[in-house]
Formats: C-alpha cells, sequence, structure tokens
C-alpha cells in the first residue's frame, strides 16, 4: 500500500477567470479579500507544513502592461464567444500591480516562491479554456510557450498544470508533455462529471454533493496518462454559502471523512480551491482550514499521511 497524500492546490487567478462572466465592480472585493487573505494561507501552511501548488495565470507575473504585451503570442484563441478572450480586458485595467491589483501580481507570486513548501505553477498564459468552441490545439500550444517564456524570466521553472475549469483533453495534454510539464489536475472522476450531461442538475448534483455523500470518497492512485501524471482533483473546498450556512458542519465533516478514507487506504486526496473564493468571511474560512489541517496532522501522526505540492507528487511518480 502506497503512503497516504494530500496534495493542496490553489487557481491563482485574480480576476482573469471571472472576467467572461462579471464585472469587476460585482467581484472586486472577492478578488482584493484574496490578495489580503494570501498571507494568512501562507502562515496556514507554514503552521501546519502544508506544501501547495499555486497554478498562476501568466498575465499576472508581469510588472506591466507594457512587459505582458511583449509575451502575447501570434496564435491567440479565436473562441466562438469573443467574451471569452481575456485579451479583451488590455487597455482599460490599469498599468501595473499598484493601480490594476486585480490583474497583476507579481509580489504576491514572488511572497509564495520564497515560502518553504509551495511551488509556483501555471494556470495557463491568458486563462486558456481548452473545451470552448474555435479555439485550436495550435493556440493552446502558443499560450503555454509564452507562460513558460514569462514565468522563466523571472526565475520560475514551470512543472505542473491546472488547466481553467479543470477543461481537458488527451491531445492537450500531450502538449503539455512535449513542452516539459510532469502534472496536471484533471476533474473529479465520479458519476456526476460522467453521466450528467445537463448542466443545471449538474451544478445542483454538485452542491449537494459537498456536503453530502454522493459520489464516494474520492481518494485515488494517480496514474500517467501521456508520459504525464494526473493528479485529479478530489473535493474543492467551497466557500462559504449564505442560503445553506446551516450545513457548513457538514461540508468540513464531508472533507474530513474522504481525507480519513484516503489516509486508511494508502490513496491520493487533492484539495483545491481559488484564493478569492476566501476573499469574503476570510476569517470564517481560516478557521475552517485550520480545522481541516489541524485533523491532517492527526493523519500524519496515526496513518503516516504527508503532504505533497503537485511537482513533488508527480516527481515521485515519475522517479519510480
Amino acid at each position: 500500500m502506497s503512503q497516504p497524500t494530500l496534495i493542496v492546490s490553489l487557481d491563482f487567478e485574480l480576476f482573469w477567470g471571472m472576467q467572461d462572466g462579471w464585472e469587476l465592480s460585482e467581484y472586486e472585493d472577492h478578488v482584493l479579500g484574496g490578495r489580503k487573505a494570501i498571507p494568512r494561507l501562507l502562515e496556514l501552511f507554514q503552521k501546519h507544513n502544508i506544501h501547495a501548488t499555486w497554478a498562476t495565470v501568466g498575465f499576472q507575473f508581469a510588472e506591466s502592461e507594457a512587459e505582458v504585451r511583449g509575451y502575447f503570442p501570434k496564435l491567440k484563441p479565436t473562441y466562438d464567444n469573443p467574451a471569452l478572450s481575456s485579451y479583451r480586458c488590455f487597455g482599460s485595467i490599469g498599468q501595473n500591480e499598484k493601480d490594476a491589483p486585480c490583474f497583476y501580481a507579481p509580489s504576491l507570486i514572488k511572497k509564495i516562491a520564497n515560502t518553504p513548501g509551495q511551488e509556483i505553477g501555471s494556470h495557463t498564459f491568458s486563462h486558456y479554456y481548452c473545451r470552448e468552441a474555435g479555439q485550436t490545439v495550435e493556440q493552446f500550444r502558443a499560450d503555454m510557450l509564452a507562460a513558460r517564456a514569462i514565468a522563466a524570466d523571472r526565475g520560475y521553472d514551470l512543472k505542473s498544470v491546472v488547466l481553467p475549469r479543470n477543461q481537458c483533453e488527451p491531445e492537450y495534454t500531450q502538449v503539455l508533455n512535449k513542452l516539459g510539464f510532469i502534472a496536471y489536475r484533471d476533474e473529479e472522476n465520479d458519476w456526476i462529471h460522467e453521466k450528467v450531461k445537463i448542466r443545471p442538475l449538474m451544478r445542483i448534483l454538485r452542491l449537494a454533493d459537498v456536503y453530502l455523500p454522493l459520489t464516494g470518497q474520492g481518494g485515488y492512485v494517480p496514474k500517467i496518462e501521456n508520459d504525464i501524471v494526473n493528479l485529479v482533483g478530489s473535493r474543492m473546498y467551497k466557500p462559504y454559502f449564505k442560503p445553506l450556512a446551516f450545513l457548513e458542519g457538514l461540508k468540513v465533516h464531508r472533507i474530513k471523512r474522504q481525507m480519513l478514507h484516503a489516509a486508511k487506504n494508502g490513496l491520493t486526496f487533492h484539495l483545491w480551491w481559488h484564493p478569492h473564493n476566501v476573499g469574503v468571511y476570510t476569517d470564517f474560512h481560516m478557521k475552517q482550514l485550520e480545522e481541516i489541517f489541524s485533523y491532517y496532522e492527526q493523519l500524519k501522526e496515526k496513518y503516516g499521511m504527508r503532504s505533497l505540492n503537485m511537482r513533488e507528487a508527480a516527481q515521485e511518480i515519475l522517479n519510480r
């Protein structure tokens, strides 16, 4: 039986992941609150020796709009829905991290990278959507080359990828492998994702699964696919949802039961969220995460569970 493993990853995207569905004024408090929460998350991770991967949108590495434009690929995504393209934001968002903190984050990336156990990964260059109509594999390759280039020029060697909305196809993971990535996070592997095709029904069932064990325990043995390690997401840490506030205890209990199952059976459990998810009600979320990671330490003591970031987990698997 393998040693049980907890993987934590965060989709670090500021407003880039919301620009196609929200106005900045509607969501700015979440994004700015998420920025303030990041140092607190790093302190929490240090306290409990949690290793985490921060999958970062490539635009955020830049010090200025002028700099990031220098990395724009010639092939940009040609989505049928032009609102999906984050390139449309430039020219109106501000010039740098000081006046556009919802779009640039070089200081935060540096702070994360300087914290032990933390990995800077990729969330693509432009928050690229791999399953949306109109884009191509060649455009994706150009996007990931730009992501690698801007990170490398800052001193970061990207090895792990989280694709926006966990949208992934085999030909895209082949591109990742050829570009030198060793790990990616696929979407949850359960009957809701596999069998339910009606999106509103899927959303309802996924929300219910946050509180009730509809899809089982989420632990797994990682697999190598197309010569890259698939570190499937087991559970998203959902933020406080006021209409279902009375179920918050069940949410944490569900996560802890899944972690326990993985610990007892030598499996991997992969917990993930976005920093902006904890950008409001931050104290409440920090208290819940403290409870979850304190429980991890109990599982570490009793079952030998360990915490690895995506790069560490993938490297260990590939070395076997």
